[in-house]
């Protein structure tokens, strides 16, 4: 009976042992992966030293149509990326994630080297967190609303969300977003975060977006400058990107002042219904359902990165939206 007592009180250090030992490793990856994005948030910002306070472009590379216009109730708007110059080395990408720099859809090491931002990032290892359990080279994304003309420097989104945008009194000129001038609260906007681009790619390609758009049926804040426009965004695509959800406990990221964050995903179910299992999962421009007492708090994830997109621009969702 004693050494029956004895292995009981054995085995119950060993597991709270066990116990710590995992929580003390995860700390220490979460610790490490933050430290990473500190440093790609700090090259940002040398770079734009060096540069005019203009930053790097989110892209990892080029969108191909550098030249496209945007009409709509505010008016009409032109577009020109990279001043028109259609040749890729000369794009501002922080990635070179094209040409001879890749493998098919794998990046090789040069499209981390021959990007605008390792000469300040400084080394290949930066750009991989200790939580990401694939093979590729890259953990990271920039966020689509820093360093660019507009969202991603890309023509689909900018022509997917003007018309809402505009509604909101917010025009393609307070869209741009490629100098350190243009952020009014750097401390609340996302720069960099790990993400999980899984479907289809073998790297995390382009920017890192989610649609901006409140969803329908969603409450205008007080002072909304077009209220009944708030609950009619048409085609909202929710999670058109996701975050990593390696360990949904320490979602990491950093912000333009160079500050990090962890967060805690409020609703596991996110991560089946994107990635699956049970089935595939929706992936991509998952446009999940509304909070609700029963499923739990769907959009409250959501709704926690949006507001660190583009505060100042992108008006905010402010009573949160929640069903009940």
């Amino acid at each position: 009976m004693e050494l029956l007592v004895v292995v009981g009180i054995i085995s119950l250090l060993l597991a709270l042992v066990l116990v710590g030992f995992r929580k003390a490793r995860l700390m220490a990856r979460s610790a490490s992966c933050l430290s990473n994005q500190r440093q790609i948030s700090l090259a940002q910002a040398s770079y734009a030293t060096d540069n005019g306070g203009a930053y790097a472009s989110n892209r990892t590379s080029p969108d191909g149509n550098f030249n496209y216009t945007i009409t709509n109730s505010c008016g009409t708007f032109p577009i020109l990326i990279n001043k028109g110059n259609t040749n890729p080395d000369s794009y501002h990408s922080w990635t070179a994630s094209y040409g001879t720099n890749m493998i098919g859809t794998r990046e090789k090491e040069e499209a981390l080297t021959k990007g605008r931002l390792f000469p300040y990032v400084g080394g290949v290892q930066v750009y991989k967190s200790h939580l990401d359990p694939t093979t590729r080279f890259r953990s990271y994304s920039l966020n689509s609303f820093v360093g660019g003309t507009v969202p991603e420097d890309s023509n689909e989104w900018a022509n997917k969300f003007h018309t809402w945008f505009c509604s909101q009194g917010v025009t393609p000129r307070e869209w741009i977003s490629t100098h350190v001038a243009h952020h009014k609260f750097p401390s609340q906007t996302i720069l960099s975060l790990a993400e999980d681009d899984s479907d289809g790619f073998n790297f995390n390609n382009q920017g890192w977006i989610i649609d901006p758009r409140p969803p329908l049926g969603s409450i205008a804040p007080a002072g909304t400058p077009n209220p009944g426009a708030w609950a009619n965004s048409a085609g909202w695509e929710g999670w058109i990107d996701w975050p990593a959800f390696w360990e949904p406990t320490n979602i990491t990221y950093s912000y333009v002042d160079g500050s990090t964050e962890s967060y805690s995903l409020a609703n596991k179910a996110l991560i089946s219904a994107i990635q699956g299992p049970p089935g595939a999962g929706v992936g991509h421009r998952y446009p999940q359902p509304a909070d609700n007492i029963q499923f739990g708090p769907w959009r409250r994830d959501w709704t926690h990165f949006r507001d660190r997109l583009f505060p100042g621009v992108i008006p905010p969702m402010i009573p949160r939206y929640q069903e009940q």
